[in-house]
């Protein structure tokens, strides 16, 4: 929950917490159980879904976050490559690329260089808590060279140049997944809204709560509809889970 909540970035919007969030799903599960109770057993399910909601929206937004800083990693390295052989400096290099990246990589970027300034942390501790944030691939491939490089030496900009050609050969594959992956995920995000709608119209007519709720053929269609919809969820993170 606590890296769902980090690598989503709304605390940038918003002071979120894990204590705040369970207290927000514990009312959030009473209100729709309440909503919903008129279906007997399922209000529980559908509570349950409810609760899932906020969960699954965090996971998009963190995958949403990550994909943006997917797409920045041949311009980062393009930018930094360009400040470290001007400076050497492996944290003044970040500091400098950072004004000339996009957000959310450039408030990760920042806030980490002012904690390493100010805190005086190790070089380890202060690139382990950027790749907290960064769950790229590629991106995580490069702080673990940068480690390397500010432990033992060597030619970083070797180093550097042998990322940037294995950055470029994967953009353009990447960008035909992501296409992919958003049409996909456009098409079930409607299927579980009008999943939804046709729920809550139902709830309004007592003949079919009566129906759905009294008898073992309505509980199974309830309980196989929320948990197709959690399904759905699951699959929509999957589809767009971050390398």
């Amino acid at each position: 929950m606590e890296s769902a909540i980090l690598l989503s970035g709304i605390k940038n919007y918003i002071p979120a917490s894990v204590g705040g969030y369970m207290a927000f799903s514990a009312v959030l599960f009473v209100g729709a159980f309440y909503f919903f109770r008129r279906l007997g057993i399922a209000a529980i399910i559908y509570a349950g879904v409810m609760v899932y909601v906020p969960y699954a929206v965090l996971g998009f937004m963190a995958l949403s976050n990550q994909r943006k800083i997917k797409g920045m990693y041949i311009n980062f390295l393009n930018t930094f490559t360009g400040f470290y052989v001007i400076e050497g400096n492996l944290v003044n290099s970040l500091n400098s690329t950072s004004d000339y990246v996009a957000e959310p990589l450039r408030s990760i970027l920042k806030r980490h260089v002012l904690i390493y300034q100010r805190a005086m942390r190790s070089m380890d501790d202060f690139l382990n808590g950027i790749m907290t944030e960064i769950s790229g691939r590629e991106f995580k491939k490069f702080f673990k060279f940068a480690k390397l490089q500010a432990k033992y030496g060597g030619n970083f900009q070797k180093a550097l140049a042998k990322l940037r050609e294995q950055g470029e050969k994967l953009a353009s594959v990447e960008s035909l997944k992501g296409a992919s992956a958003a049409v996909s995920t456009m098409i079930v995000m409607v299927m579980i809204g009008i999943n939804l709608v046709m729920i809550f119209n139902i709830s309004k007519e007592p003949e079919m709560v009566y129906t759905l709720r009294n008898t073992l053929q309505g509980q199974m269609i309830l309980a196989s509809n929320a948990v197709s919809i959690i399904f759905a969820l699951y699959m929509v993170k999957n589809i767009n889970t971050v390398d």
